[in-house]
């Protein structure tokens, strides 16, 4: 088996993401893990709905609406996590914001992808000159809490019953970092 690495995601690794994406999805509170992702129905997103907005959103500077980065867990063959920047809300008053999402698969956590997946794209955010990155993080997950506090993201509100997953009601906390002043 090769090592994985990280790295900065492009438009030829979208069939390969969206694979990932569909494979998390599936761990998403299974065999005792977690529930991580409040959509149900996967079917409903298709290779296509999932790579053609990132086509154009890849290309975006953090300066143009709808701008859209994503960082890797790759071996080259397999992508086993992500870290996905995008610019929110969409309204040019927020330019200087960005929304981020993480996502790793069970075989390769606690392995330090997270932390990776952190230090690159807050130090490219930072190089961007953009001001705050926000996430969402459901209450109940300890584990990603813990990792974002480490990182200095502070916790500055929690949502209840946000989310019904499989009968379950998961509140969710929003989490800031300031990246500049």
């Amino acid at each position: 088996m090769r090592k994985a690495f990280v790295r900065l995601a492009t438009t030829s690794d979208l069939k390969k993401l969206y694979e990932h994406h569909c494979r998390h999805w599936d761990e998403s509170g299974r065999d005792g893990d977690l529930v991580f992702m409040p959509e149900i129905d996967r079917e409903a997103l298709t290779l296509d709905l999932f790579c053609d907005p990132k086509f154009e959103s890849f290309e975006k500077s953090v300066k143009e609406i709808g701008w859209e980065r994503i960082w890797i867990i790759t071996d080259e063959t397999t992508i086993f996590g992500m870290l996905r920047l995008n610019h929110h809300p969409r309204l040019p008053s927020s330019l200087h914001r960005c929304l981020m999402q993480m996502g790793i698969q069970r075989s390769h956590r606690r392995g330090g992808y997270g932390s990776e997946l952190l230090t690159q794209s807050i130090a490219w955010a930072r190089s961007q000159g953009l001001t705050w990155m926000q996430l969402n993080v459901f209450e109940h997950n300890e584990p990603a809490k813990s990792l974002y506090r480490k990182f200095g993201f502070k916790a500055y509100g929690t949502i209840p019953d946000l989310f019904r997953v499989g009968g379950q009601s998961i509140d969710d906390t929003e989490m800031l970092l300031r990246l500049n002043p």
